[in-house]
């Protein structure tokens, strides 16, 4: 039978701020094309995980630091921008759930929309907060 634990399910503004910030690094990072930057969003640790939209499953930093090289390297433009996200904590961490839309453009200049659902689990790790489980999926006619 489950069971029901009540607690309080609200961030405070300072975790909520802190939750905001590494969204918008992450956004940022990834529309500037900055590896660096979007890996610092990341946990960097072999139990990394990532499902990208196409369902693709990547595990550890360095797999999915190659995967997001190849997408920088598959479209000259990245754009990221996040449509709306709600944060819940859960234990240590924070579950976030929210959509977003990659407007990508390839070699010969032709536009991709992508437009997904996520969900990810977030830690503080050595005083910061990351990313440690990405997984995401393309939403059909978006």
């Amino acid at each position: 039978m489950p069971v029901t634990i009540t607690q309080d399910q609200t961030l405070s503004e300072q975790d909520l701020q802190s939750q905001r910030e590494l969204d918008n690094a992450f956004c940022s990072a990834m529309t500037r094309k900055d590896l660096a930057a979007v890996m610092q969003c990341l946990w960097h640790d072999p139990n990394l995980v990532v499902v990208l939209f196409d369902a693709t499953v990547y595990r550890g930093w360095e797999n999915v630091r190659n995967a997001v090289q190849g997408l920088f390297d598959t479209f000259p433009q990245v754009r990221l921008e996040i449509d709306e996200v709600s944060h819940v904590p859960v234990g240590d961490g924070v579950v976030a759930v929210g959509t977003a839309t990659y407007s990508l453009q390839t070699a010969d200049g032709s536009a991709v929309r992508i437009v997904e659902r996520w969900t990810d689990l977030r830690r503080k790790v050595d005083g910061r907060w990351v990313y440690v489980l990405d997984h995401a999926h393309a939403l059909p006619n978006q």
